[in-house]
């Protein structure tokens, strides 16, 4: 819709128009993927930076995980 404008003027200055107007729409189109892409670099950069951060005060000084298992604890009741 926006090019139409340069598309409805009849001569140079329409083609001028839809040139300069596709220029604008291109730069900002990739301006805006460059941002995008740089925060998402950015974004997991951070997360790594935390998990590594969080990594050097973990002692694991805890009791082995167990899943939870309908069967252990069918084998459990029967026992009893």
């Amino acid at each position: 819709m926006v090019m139409n404008i340069g598309l409805r003027v009849r001569g140079w200055g329409g083609i001028i128009g839809v040139f300069v107007i596709f220029a604008v729409f291109a730069v900002l189109t990739v301006a805006i993927l460059l941002v995008m892409e740089g925060l998402s670099a950015f974004l997991h950069a951070l997360r790594l930076h935390w998990v590594e951060f969080q990594n050097k005060f973990y002692a694991g000084a805890g009791y082995k995980f167990s899943p939870f298992s309908f069967k252990h604890i069918l084998e459990e009741s029967s026992e009893e």
